[in-house]
């Protein structure tokens, strides 16, 4: 009998190594390391080293498309900008489908907000809405005066501290939010103030609603939908903590919603136009209630600041952290702006930032080094395809490392080195499918272009008023943490003072 269980296992365990390792060869699937680790080690390993990193050392041992497993999910990784191009030319719309992360679920309503919404109808009406109706208005004339006001608060605080070091990321985190804020609400609403109270549910700002929203999206692993078993035995917390956050955060815009409602119903009739984003979805809602439906404003409103608010922080966090280890740069970039501005007559305008090319350049090569989404958002296959010549199933999660792609020595020249002026004959913030921190193709980022405008024009004013150095002779820590999105371990500090030629502008503030 002994022997018989023997013969079993041993049976078993081959099946299992020819059904993992030569039926994909049989069905040209993409290869799977047979020595790379099992799939529960990967998740471990993601625990200990930024997940862009590991499985950028896996493909470099093993090839730039590979069918990797974790738990029982099937995850296809690229991490070279020919496949790219190849999946994103070819195989775009297969692929615009999301996998159902508990995080989708809980923070996506239901898998049917913009972020998570599977590709079809729906999430072509959100797309549309959030592309040509709302984003537009951070071009409007009055966003405009939002950021400049919020830039020179940022600035003013700056000049009348009686600290010369300053941790630079909450400073950061307030202008951004600040400015969403006023884009979508108006400039009654302060996120720090706006808190929900009553149902039973500890307060929370919106400021920690959104940084904890979108830190659980990038922070915790979900287990669960790798492991359902483990699931199923209830020995994962990830839903019912997700879930207990999104209750204050649609309890907050609840709220927000209902008093902007009131308020224009007090205007109603006046004349007066709804100028912010919340108003003119109500606005909508108003003639096409099935179309704009309060769960649809909530669920747009809610990813749009929980999507652009820690990702813009974070690479104006990077810009600055590299060019206070390369001051070189960072006084090239100065130099540039005062030949165009001038060094004393006046602050940095909006209108300026056409006329300053090494300044965007700045900006793209930090995002080419420090891409805050660096394996992108993850797809999912709607159908099977084929990509690089393999075949791939239908369900098959995508993880394409853009951080792998962007820091890839056969396609860019000295990648771990800091060159703003390789850029300085690319035009845009996307270099084919060698350079794209905001994605590519139908689930790219809406919003690359306010986070583009937020983060030149903050960095641009920031250098232009203030002289910048280290806080001691030691380089800036430039580790990363070991989440998905990319972010620093080490908070920046940094020292500022006025430059002298800017004190006369002091009283403008």
């Amino acid at each position: 009998m002994e022997d018989l269980h023997l013969y079993i296992l041993l049976l078993g365990i081959a099946w299992s190594i020819f059904n993992r390792y030569f039926v994909p060869r049989i069905k040209n699937l993409p290869p799977t390391p047979l020595l790379a680790l099992p799939e529960i080690s990967y998740l471990t390993l993601f625990k200990q080293l930024p997940i862009h990193r590991a499985l950028y050392s896996i493909a470099a041992r093993h090839g730039p498309i590979l069918l990797l497993h974790f738990g029982c999910r099937r995850v296809l990784l690229i991490s070279s900008s020919s496949l790219a191009e190849d999946l994103f030319s070819k195989n775009d719309a297969v692929f615009a489908h999301r996998p159902k992360l508990v995080v989708g679920k809980e923070f996506g309503s239901n898998y049917s907000n913009l972020a998570w919404a599977p590709h079809g109808g729906h999430w072509r009406h959100l797309r549309r809405v959030s592309c040509l109706e709302i984003l537009p208005f951070h071009r409007l004339p009055e966003q405009h005066d939002s950021l400049t006001d919020e830039v020179k608060l940022l600035l003013g605080r700056l000049f009348h501290s009686q600290k010369k070091t300053v941790e630079l990321k909450p400073l950061f985190l307030d202008l951004v939010l600040n400015v969403m804020m006023k884009m979508f609400a108006g400039n009654g609403f302060c996120p720090k103030k706006m808190t929900c109270e009553g149902n039973g549910m500890e307060s929370i700002s919106m400021v920690d609603y959104v940084t904890h929203s979108f830190r659980m999206t990038t922070d915790e692993q979900d287990v669960g939908y790798f492991m359902p078993l483990l699931k199923t035995l209830g020995l994962i917390t990830l839903e019912q903590r997700c879930k207990e956050l999104q209750k204050k955060g649609d309890s907050l815009m609840d709220s927000l919603i209902e008093e902007l409602r009131s308020k224009m119903r007090d205007i109603e009739g006046s004349g007066q136009k709804e100028g912010k984003v919340i108003e003119f979805l109500l606005a909508r809602q108003k003639e096409n209630p099935e179309r704009y439906p309060d769960k649809l404003i909530r669920g747009l409103v809610q990813v749009l600041m929980s999507a652009g608010t820690d990702t813009t922080v974070g690479v104006l966090e990077w810009a600055f952290s590299l060019l206070l280890n390369h001051p070189e740069v960072l006084r090239k970039a100065q130099n540039e702006i005062e030949n165009y501005v001038g060094d004393d007559k006046r602050f940095l305008k909006q209108s300026d930032m056409e006329h300053l090319p090494y300044l965007h350049c700045i900006v793209k090569e930090t995002l080419r080094m420090y891409p805050v989404a660096p394996l992108l958002v993850p797809h999912e296959s709607s159908k099977e395809c084929s990509i690089g010549g393999y075949y791939i199933p239908k369900g098959t999660m995508l993880m394409v490392n853009a951080w792998a792609i962007q820091n890839d020595p056969n396609v860019w020249k000295e990648p771990e080195k800091f060159m703003p002026e390789r850029f300085e004959k690319i035009v845009g913030e996307r270099d084919g499918f060698k350079l794209m921190p905001f994605g590519y193709g139908r689930r790219s980022c809406p919003g690359k272009h306010m986070a583009m405008r937020v983060i030149t024009f903050t960095l641009g004013s920031l250098l232009h008023t203030f002289d910048w150095e280290r806080v001691s002779e030691n380089m800036v820590d430039m580790n990363e943490q070991t989440r998905l999105a990319l972010f620093k371990a080490q908070p920046l500090m940094a020292v500022c003072h006025p430059r002298a030629t800017m004190m006369n502008l002091r009283s403008q503030i």
